[in-house]
């Protein structure tokens, strides 16, 4: 999501910009498949999504984009969004 074409308000606004930085992280290719950042547990935990030890990134990358969908029908509702309602 860019800031530059979005007037962003709210702290629904942010908790979604939190959970799309961490849905690009985890859906990163990587050497490790299994291996999940310490931080990005944490923040995952933050967004209120708990990773299991035997999550795999599918699930969890299904998780993220269930918590932004949730987070976007909230700022639709609230009219958080600025003068740009995104698309996509």
């Amino acid at each position: 999501m860019s800031q530059e074409y979005n007037e962003l308000r709210g702290g629904t606004v942010v908790e979604l910009a939190r959970v799309e930085r961490i849905l690009s992280e985890v859906a990163r290719p990587t050497l490790d498949e299994d291996s999940l950042a310490h931080q990005t547990r944490a923040a995952m935990l933050h967004v209120g999504i708990v990773v299991s030890g035997r999550a795999s990134r599918k699930d969890l990358i299904e998780s993220l984009w269930s918590r932004k969908r949730s987070l976007r029908r909230q700022v639709a509702s609230h009219g958080d969004w600025g003068p740009l309602q995104p698309v996509a």
